[in-house]
């Protein structure tokens, strides 16, 4: 396991606020609204808790799971502990049990190859009902910058910019489809600080499109971001589909 998921799981939520991907939580939302209240949402990758925490208090049964047990632990401190529970997205066996599935923040990439890719997406299929939405945030590599950013945050005393991560993404030389994911957090007032490179397997939004349609969605779309726009220019988008009603 990464650090960033791993022992530095504490510092989530100060160098990713709860309200940092606020868009897309809007997103995931309205899309869970379709199916009226006490929709059914399982979260795959959920971190922190802060989607699933969202979706309740919005009147869904949301629940979710990580491959983090630290992740998990933070995930408790807001949430019920049934909510929350550790697993591999890998490992997924549900049936005809949830109204839409999610996976946001590029957690599908952490499967080793397509195959993998192919078989986790093919598990969100059964675990949906006839009709049920999935909605894979995913990298798509041939559109990312290569160049370093950062975000900087409120640190745990109340200091600005106390808090920063460092990232990059880069195409790995050995696979067309693979991105390098560099990552450097510090916290100026306690000296912690990491570095780390991840490997994101499958980083094109065109061949997830595909392995989707495969598992048995419909309606198979990608979109530029959370406006639901037309995929044109991100390295950050959606793919989302429909499980084919039999």
């Amino acid at each position: 396991m990464h650090k960033l998921f791993d022992s530095f799981a504490g510092w989530y939520d100060f160098h990713t606020p709860p309200d940092h991907y606020f868009r897309d939580h809007e997103l995931v939302l309205s899309l869970a609204a379709h199916f009226g209240q006490g929709a059914r949402l399982l979260d795959v990758g959920c971190g922190t808790g802060v989607l699933v925490e969202k979706a309740q208090v919005a009147g869904f049964d949301a629940v979710g799971f990580d491959a983090s047990a630290y992740m998990i632990d933070v995930a408790r401190k807001r949430l019920r502990e049934s909510s929350v529970w550790v697993q591999r997205m890998q490992d997924l066996a549900t049936r005809d049990c949830y109204d839409i599935v999610v996976s946001l923040s590029w957690c599908v990439h952490y499967c080793r190859n397509v195959g993998e890719l192919r078989a986790t997406i093919a598990r969100m299929n059964e675990s949906l009902v006839p009709g049920g939405r999935l909605l894979l945030q995913v990298a798509h590599g041939p559109n990312l910058p290569a160049e370093w950013a950062e975000d900087r945050e409120i640190g745990p005393t109340g200091l600005a910019d106390d808090v920063r991560l460092r990232f990059r993404f880069q195409s790995d030389a050995t696979r067309a489809d693979a991105l390098s994911a560099n990552y450097a957090f510090n916290c100026a007032s306690t000296g912690e600080s990491f570095n780390e490179t991840h490997q994101l397997n499958v980083a094109n939004a065109n061949i997830i499109a595909e392995l989707t349609r495969d598992a048995g969605f419909d309606y198979v779309e990608i979109w530029n971001s959370w406006r639901r726009d037309a995929f044109a220019d991100s390295g950050n988008v959606f793919v989302t589909g429909v499980r084919r009603a039999y």
